[in-house]
């Protein structure tokens, strides 16, 4: 009886200790299932998202403040390379007459002191005349007044004929030397007086931008621009700047000036004045530059691409990487209060600024927003 009993005991002491086993796999087991859970990162409370105080994101989220800058934006507008006003000459004859030689053609360049044209003219005679009779005068009033002088030291005259000789000598001297400017005017020589030719001297160095000066023709009208002359030495280029951007542009401001048909070539210089009438046929407003032209490449109406730094209101500036995708829209996360509590928010930019956008809507300047990670936020919202 003994046995069967000792053998129903080590059974059941057997069964006891399985199930005991058993028991403390569970145990081991729903334990480690508890410790392996991961700790919550994220709370949201009415659309806002807390990160917790011992979440592994305190330290891969970046939070900075929202920035303004006032940024130089390029307002591109066409342009034109013109002749300074004050570097064109017109060429007028001092008198009426006939051009005996003239070698002149538009594009040649000419130098300070070249003759232009010569011609043959009466009004050339006259003066020369003039300036005869008129040193003859002197001569013979300053002849007068030493005999008057002469007469007076022995008593034989009166004191008002010397005055009056002095006056008449005075007159002379004048009328001598009206009629020498008045020769010098008419770029005479006086190694040719009398021969009645006028020489058009070139009064700069410069360039033929058109003439009607020829052998033969007969010029009746000394008003009438005969040549035209155009110091290229340095340009002033023309840009064209639209109606409603006229308010941007200011005296000073740097303007870039590409020209078109010589590639690589580029004209920098600050606006130095700007037209104070609008065109009424383009209604647009000029701004000129003035640009060096040593080489002489640049030319008069040559077209150019204009670009002037024009200052922008202040602009909310972001990095790129603070902006998230949701549903179309591009958003960010903006501190709402405390810190690590964070709203999502709609924003519209524009991309122009490298690493940055501006921001048009939706910021403001002072604000904080998250500028790295906030895709950690993004993957659990």
């Amino acid at each position: 009886m003994q046995a069967p009993f000792l053998r129903r005991l080590g059974l059941a002491a057997l069964i006891a200790i399985v199930l005991l086993g058993i028991v403390i796999t569970i145990i081991h087991e729903h334990g480690a299932s508890h410790s392996d859970r991961p700790r919550a990162q994220l709370a949201r409370e009415n659309g806002m998202v807390i990160v917790t105080d011992d979440s592994p994101l305190m330290k891969r989220l970046h939070v900075e403040p929202v920035t303004t800058s006032r940024l130089a934006h390029g307002l591109r507008v066409p342009g034109m390379v013109q002749a300074q006003p004050t570097r064109s000459i017109n060429i007028l004859t001092p008198v009426t007459g006939h051009v005996t030689a003239t070698s002149l053609q538009p594009g040649q360049i000419v130098h300070k002191g070249d003759v232009l044209a010569v011609l043959a003219s009466g009004d050339l005679d006259q003066a020369y005349a003039d300036l005869l009779k008129a040193r003859a005068q002197e001569t013979y009033q300053a002849q007068v007044v030493k005999r008057a002088q002469e007469v007076l030291s022995i008593g034989g005259n009166a004191r008002k004929d010397l005055d009056s000789a002095s006056n008449d000598l005075a007159q002379a001297r004048a009328e001598r030397q009206r009629a020498e400017r008045r020769l010098e005017s008419l770029n005479s020589r006086t190694d040719q007086d009398g021969e009645g030719l006028v020489r058009l001297v070139a009064p700069i160095d410069g360039l033929v931008a058109s003439t009607t000066l020829a052998p033969g023709v007969n010029i009746t009208d000394a008003t009438a621009v005969q040549a035209v002359l155009l110091d290229i030495s340095r340009v002033q280029i023309d840009a064209e700047i639209p109606e409603e951007s006229a308010g941007m542009v200011s005296v000073g401001q740097p303007m870039n000036a590409a020209i078109s048909a010589l590639p690589g070539r580029h004209c920098i210089a600050p606006v130095q004045s700007i037209d104070p009438a609008l065109h009424s046929d383009t209604r647009r407003v000029i701004a000129h530059i003035l640009c060096d032209n040593p080489d002489g490449a640049l030319r008069p109406n040559m077209f150019a691409d204009v670009e002037i730094a024009v200052q922008q209101p202040d602009m909310v500036i972001i990095p790129k990487t603070a902006l998230l995708m949701n549903n179309d829209r591009l958003t960010v996360f903006v501190q709402d209060g405390a810190p690590m509590h964070f709203r999502r928010r709609a924003v519209t930019v524009s991309y122009d600024e490298g690493e940055s956008v501006r921001v048009l809507s939706g910021l403001q300047g002072g604000e904080h927003i998250v500028t790295r990670g906030a895709i950690l936020l993004n993957d659990n919202d």
